[in-house]
């Protein structure tokens, strides 16, 4: 059954679920209202996408109450083309819900690679399909659909296949009614007909930008730092990435060491390294230009839960943070974000603020300086990194805030803290 996925500061909806069909060229509006009746006798919304290798698919549902096809966009199509492929994806929706997509040759979803379902559900269906080959696999939460949601540009929105004047024969007699009517009655009754029809249409489109406005603004807000590990668990995560790891390689040694989060279920590690006597040929990772550097990065595993949805007030949240840099002894900067542009009244103004975090431990943070990094609310860490030249230990986060007056939208702490 096909849903659709609304994001925060993006018109209009996407929908997910949905029967995707391989086609040799173009299809014709018959063919598509062909393979529409193929799938069911309720299908009757549609779509057709050609990826950048001219891969050209048909997707299919039925369609969704309360909204209309002209504002709704496929997201398998749109996010098929932003990993490598092939690869199959499994996001976090809310509470049991999961979508699944795969995606092979030509950055085409598969037949059954667009699915909505339990987590159970999905990893049945994505054990059949590795039987298809090598796959990369991707996973992530509605945060990270929201962001590849936003490269939409140049993918077709879903239309109604069955309507048109090809729908059925009863339209071919209308219109045939229709003509006769013309030729005997004159110009008068045409001109107003038109009229009328203009009027309808204006109305119709005024009734869908209502509608998806309203969807919109009924749509729970997703508060991003819910969906991000709290600093303690970032830090165990990290630290175990660094009690692996090698400080000297063959003639190389370590300069630089940067832990970050990717997903809810792995880490990045990226290593910087110095020649030390060492040879070319045993870099641990790509040369830099001069032969003496190489770079090298990784993924380790790693197990994040939603966090809180506590956070406080801009103030009370800087207070909080400078307490901890005053407790602890450690260097700390805070940057304000850009401020927010005039709304024109479509774009939804989200009621919190993330501010930058910059916090020089001078030692492994998981050693005691960074104990209290999580009795300061609405703060997430996304980046570790050590400095071997100058034995510095840093780490960058965000520190969220509500702005002056809003308070934490209550629809949005729904499902706070299930288990992924």
């Amino acid at each position: 059954m096909a849903e659709i996925l609304s994001f925060p500061g993006i018109k209009g909806g996407f929908a997910i679920g949905l029967s995707w069909l391989h086609e040799e060229a173009q299809p014709s509006k018959s063919a598509l209202r062909a393979s529409a009746l193929e799938l069911g006798r309720n299908v009757r919304w549609g779509v057709v996408h050609e990826s950048a290798e001219g891969a050209v698919q048909s997707g299919f549902c039925e369609p969704i109450a309360g909204a209309k096809p002209a504002g709704i966009k496929p997201l398998a199509a749109i996010v098929a083309s932003q990993h490598r492929q092939p690869w199959m994806g499994l996001f976090h929706l809310q509470g049991s819900r999961y979508w699944y997509v795969a995606v092979r040759q030509g950055h085409a979803v598969i037949t059954g690679g667009d699915r909505v379902g339990t987590l159970e559900e999905l990893t049945a269906v994505r054990a059949q399909q590795r039987a298809l080959g090598e796959w990369t696999e991707v996973e992530g939460t509605l945060r990270d659909l929201a962001a590849m949601a936003r490269a939409s540009k140049g993918v077709s929105a879903m239309r109604d296949v069955l309507t048109g004047p090809w729908k059925s024969t009863a339209y071919v007699v209308a219109a045939i009614a229709g003509t006769a009517s013309l030729a005997g009655g004159g110009w008068y009754w045409y001109d107003q007909q038109r009229e009328a029809e203009r009027e309808a249409q204006l109305m119709r489109q005024r009734a869908i930008a209502a509608a998806q406005r309203a969807n919109e603004a009924a749509q729970p807000r997703v508060l991003p730092w819910v969906e991000e590990a709290t600093p303690g668990a970032f830090l165990q995560a990290c630290r175990r990435a660094w009690d692996i790891q090698s400080l000297a390689d063959a003639g190389w040694t370590l300069a630089g060491w940067h832990c970050k989060r990717a997903t809810s279920t792995t880490l990045t590690v990226e290593t910087n390294w110095k020649r030390d006597g060492g040879v070319a040929a045993n870099a641990p990772g790509a040369l830099t230009s001069d032969g003496n550097q190489a770079n090298a990065s990784s993924n380790a595993p790693a197990a994040f839960l939603p966090s809180a949805s506590a956070v406080h007030s801009v103030a009370d949240a800087q207070r909080s943070i400078w307490t901890y840099g005053h407790d602890n002894g450690v260097g700390l900067q805070l940057t304000m974000p850009p401020a927010l542009p005039p709304s024109n009244g479509d774009a939804p103004v989200e009621p919190w603020l993330a501010m930058s975090a910059d916090i020089a431990f001078g030692a492994p943070p998981w050693l005691g300086v960074g104990g209290g990094l999580d009795a300061v609310p609405g703060l997430r860490l996304t980046e570790v990194s050590y400095d071997a030249a100058t034995q510095a230990w840093k780490g960058i986060g965000k520190l969220y805030a509500m702005r002056d007056g809003v308070s934490l939208p209550v629809a949005a702490n729904h499902n706070v803290g299930e288990p992924r």
